[in-house]
């Protein structure tokens, strides 16, 4: 049986490259708990005809309550420009600067691609330099997108010093069940979700 409704808005955001039976389950499980879910992919949030595809995604968020957002190995094909930054990263960006409730989860081949490069070294006759998200180029690769690093790396905070990170949780995941665990968690019970958006518009 479901769940009334609780007229609470979460957006879900990620790249739908072999990720589609994921995001409807996902959909599944938040719409059965009473939450109006926001997704491109299912098409459910308000699109105007008038405006970019871009736009209708930030109004889209900037319509939610609450945020949830996947960072898989897949940038997406959504960028505008040159050099430019996903729709999805964009989602992303324009979350925290509207500073609602966040969910994060990232899968655990970027985050094992992030490990793997934060000591590495290329050694060049003798000297040796340091490798990181942000001097090595591997972007439209089809098993891992550079720019998934960097993505994960904003939002864990990675430049600011451990004990000043806030609102860097990000949930690593391995399967659907692990994402259905994490949110099961941590929407289940909507009444939670609402002290939450309470206490963080006060802030």
């Amino acid at each position: 049986m479901a769940a009334p409704r609780n007229h609470i808005k979460v957006f879900v955001a990620s790249t739908v490259y072999n990720f589609q039976t994921e995001l409807n389950k996902i959909y599944e499980l938040l719409d059965g708990f009473g939450y109006d879910v926001l997704n491109s992919h299912k098409g459910t949030f308000l699109i105007n005809s008038s405006e970019s595809n871009l736009q209708n995604c930030i109004d889209g968020v900037n319509e939610c309550d609450v945020f949830v957002g996947f960072i898989r190995p897949d940038y997406g094909s959504g960028v505008l420009e040159r050099g430019g930054k996903s729709i999805t990263h964009i989602e992303f960006e324009t979350a925290v600067a509207k500073k609602i409730p966040r969910f994060v989860m990232a899968d655990y081949r970027v985050t094992f691609t992030r490990s793997l490069i934060r000591k590495a070294e290329v050694e060049n006759w003798g000297s040796k330099i340091a490798v990181n998200s942000g001097n090595l180029n591997f972007n439209d690769n089809k098993i891992m997108d550079i720019r998934c690093v960097q993505l994960y790396e904003e939002m864990a905070k990675d430049k600011i010093p451990p004990i000043s990170r806030k609102g860097n949780w990000v949930q690593e995941y391995m399967s659907l069940e692990d994402i259905r665990l994490h949110l099961d968690s941590q929407f289940k019970y909507p009444e939670r979700i609402k002290k939450l958006m309470d206490k963080i518009s006060k802030l």
